[in-house]
């Protein structure tokens, strides 16, 4: 018993040698990725083996054949550590490969070697107590080995379900669990697998949603800060454009032209094909968004709503759970207009209806210069109904600057008529608030310059009326400079008559 625990022993010396010797990084050879191919054929033996050991040491404590069943403990502890090592050293070649999750990895072969040394430990106590006894322990070795039998089960499930997350991907295990459990369990529903979860895709870049998780995913197992293979990093954004030892891996505009590209669609067995074989590798879909992304000029920046977008990238976002991308106000979340302050406005001359079916935004509409006159309780009704009030219509009404106040208040206020009313440079000082004002008309009003710099930093301002204003083409400027985006409308402008002078 004694020869063989000093042959497991040596085993044990062998493997700490290869977890020295054994490159992390750099390019394996045809030999190495030979060997790390029989790891998925020996991996199951340990499992299996082990398990039925430890089933074997419990029936033991309740059964007249114990010594027999000591003795197939015994030989099972003995099979399963052997296998353990070599499945261990057979899984340092396959992991050079590439194309793991590196913090998935590095867990899968700390508990690989907690298995190995954890079943080496439970067969020592097994075929030689006295070393344990008189060396190590001396007391409570039943109990050293009682805790080491239990790590070991733990050490040989975890690193079973880690394993099954390298080679399956994420989720494996829990893919067909029931709705009702996986809730329990706070996961996804079943039908919300592998959907884009975007909180507001208007606000989301298209790297960010789209093009990042493509590369984490699928790239970045060999391409980070814990492993840059080739010198390239696709973990970030600057990373990504400074390159690797062959250069950058895009070329903005020509995906033709990139070397990822170029890489993701050669054949399989191809040396250069990325990811490497063996390793989880992009579908279809994916390689699509990465060339669309890059033809288009592989912005970090851009916004989804800004992307243009061909019909197949539509296709396969809408098989993504990405529709239609909603923006402004239409991407927030507002509850609907209550039906009874609707009343009231009508009530007061003021028609109030729906923008659109199933939308909680309101158009609000004067009926007559009169019903538009400032009042506490029109004021009231307005403030209660300011979630909800898209576009508001005052133009040739009686409202001025005190109303303004109110009308400052409506967060999600798009358009704005206050053409031929009594508003004047001082009321405008309250729309400053309105950052989703896209259209503002102001003809025919007393505003001036002074009321202009009010507007300046309206960003999402796009039109702006001003015929029959006291503007001044210096206060145009400054505006348009404030904010370049904005068509301002100053009116119709006649160029004098030059005389012809061949008429006389």
């Amino acid at each position: 018993m004694k020869n063989s625990v000093y042959i497991l022993g040596a085993g044990l010396a062998v493997l700490i040698i290869m977890l020295i010797a054994v490159p992390g990084g750099g390019r394996p050879s045809d030999f190495s990725l030979f060997l790390g191919r029989f790891h998925p054929l020996v991996v199951h033996l340990p499992i299996g083996i082990l398990l039925v050991a430890a089933l074997f040491e419990a029936l033991s404590r309740w059964t007249p054949m114990r010594d027999r069943i000591e003795t197939a403990t015994r030989i099972l502890l003995y099979a399963g550590a052997w296998s353990a090592l070599l499945a261990v050293a057979l899984g340092l070649y396959l992991a050079q490969g590439g194309g793991y999750d590196s913090r998935t990895l590095a867990w899968h072969k700390r508990l690989g070697i907690l298995v190995a040394l954890s079943s080496s430990l439970c067969y020592v106590y097994k075929a030689w107590p006295e070393l344990l006894q008189q060396r190590v322990i001396k007391t409570r070795e039943h109990a050293v080995y009682a805790t080491a039998v239990g790590v070991l089960i733990l050490a040989v499930a975890f690193t079973g379900h880690l394993g099954g997350q390298l080679t399956h991907g994420a989720g494996y295990l829990s893919r067909y669990l029931p709705d009702g459990l996986r809730q329990l369990a706070g996961l996804q529903k079943k039908a919300d697998l592998g959907k884009l979860q975007l909180e507001n895709p208007a606000e989301t870049t298209t790297y960010a949603a789209i093009i990042q998780p493509v590369l984490t995913t699928k790239c970045t197992s060999c391409h980070s800060e814990r492993r840059a293979r080739g010198g390239l990093r696709l973990d970030a954004p600057e990373h990504i454009m400074e390159g690797g030892d062959e250069g950058p891996p895009i070329v903005p505009g020509r995906a033709h032209e990139s070397e990822l590209i170029h890489r993701i669609w050669l054949p399989l067995v191809a040396d250069d094909h990325m990811p490497p074989e063996g390793s989880a590798q992009l579908s279809v879909a994916e390689a699509e968004l990465l060339r669309w992304w890059i033809d288009a000029g592989a912005s970090f920046e851009e916004f989804l709503p800004d992307a243009e977008m061909t019909p197949v990238v539509q296709t396969i976002l809408s098989g993504l759970g990405l529709g239609e991308i909603r923006t402004g106000i239409f991407a927030l979340s507002v509850s609907p207009p209550d039906s009874q302050d609707v009343a009231a406005l009508a009530q007061q001359g003021i028609a109030a209806t729906l923008l659109a079916e199933d939308e909680p935004y309101l158009q609000v509409r004067c009926t007559n210069p009169q019903s538009c006159a400032h009042s506490d309780e029109l004021e009231a009704t307005l403030r209660r109904l300011a979630p909800n009030i898209a576009w508001l219509d005052l133009g040739r009404s009686t409202a001025d600057d005190a109303f303004l106040e109110t009308i400052g208040a409506l967060p999600h206020l798009t358009r704005l008529h206050l053409q031929q009313t009594q508003v004047t440079d001082t009321g405008l000082e309250h729309l400053q608030s309105l950052e989703y004002l896209e259209y503002l008309n102001l003809y025919g009003t007393a505003v001036s310059d002074t009321g202009l710099a009010h507007l300046h930093n309206l960003s999402a301002l796009r039109s702006l009326y001003l015929w029959q204003t006291n503007v001044t083409e210096a206060g145009v400027a400054d505006l348009q400079a404030a904010v370049p985006d904005l068509y301002i409308n100053t009116g119709l402008s006649l160029e004098p008559v030059i005389a012809d002078s061949l008429a006389e």
